[in-house]
């Protein structure tokens, strides 16, 4: 004789093993593998200029909705990376923070000191590090000090943009930086009064042809 089938009884063995599945995926953290993204963090202050181990950072389950593109996922992708700004405890790196190699000398690109002659003027908010652009202004044989900030006599677009500055330095030859922390820009160790950027030959006979025409640069970041 055929037996009868046993809802009640299936249904309760179902139930029973889907429970277990349960803890046994949260005793594994599968839920949170998949809610959450590692992201790696600054274990303490790091920094500006130093040299990232990996005894600097550390990874960070971080909730899916949180994670922008622009943190780093492996530790490897940091480590012997040189930071450009300070990092605080349990902030996450990104790239920004980070020398992406903009800095090292390559057969194309060198470090060019800007005659100051050249320029209207050098901001004090500028920094190593930054990517800035710059535009040219008519001024003829005027000074620096001379030249008015009138539209027509500004070229419409960029004359370069996104160089690196690889040096801001002080009258005493030292880098200028923020007296409050590294990346401070309302208030410098000192005025910055010469300024190298990383340019090619090309970018500078660029600059130099310009200047020679009766241009002088405004660099913006």
């Amino acid at each position: 004789m055929r037996k009868k089938f046993n809802k009640q009884l299936f249904f309760s063995i179902f139930f029973f093993l889907l429970f277990m599945g349960a803890v046994a995926a949260n005793e594994l953290d599968l839920f949170k593998s998949l809610t959450t993204t590692q992201v790696v963090m600054a274990k303490d202050v790091i920094e500006k200029d130093t040299v990232i181990t990996n005894e600097n950072v550390w990874i960070f389950q971080m909730p899916n909705e949180l994670v922008t593109d622009e943190m780093y996922r492996n530790v490897n992708d940091v480590v012997g990376k040189t930071a450009t700004q300070v990092i605080l405890p349990s902030q996450y790196v990104s790239a920004k923070a980070l020398d992406q190699s903009l800095l090292r000398p390559t057969a194309e690109h060198e470090f060019f000191p800007i005659p100051n002659a050249w320029l209207v003027e050098i901001q004090g908010t500028l920094r190593r590090y930054d990517q800035v652009n710059i535009s040219a202004i008519y001024a003829g044989k005027q000074d620096a000090a001379e030249v008015t900030f009138n539209s027509s006599l500004i070229k419409s677009e960029y004359i370069l943009e996104q160089v690196p500055v690889a040096y801001v330095k002080g009258s005493r030859n030292e880098e200028v930086t923020g007296l409050q922390s590294g990346d401070d820009r309302l208030y410098g160790t000192q005025n910055p009064s010469n300024i190298q950027l990383s340019l090619t030959l090309e970018n500078f006979k660029v600059l130099e042809k310009l200047y020679m025409e009766g241009y002088k640069f405004v660099i913006s970041n």
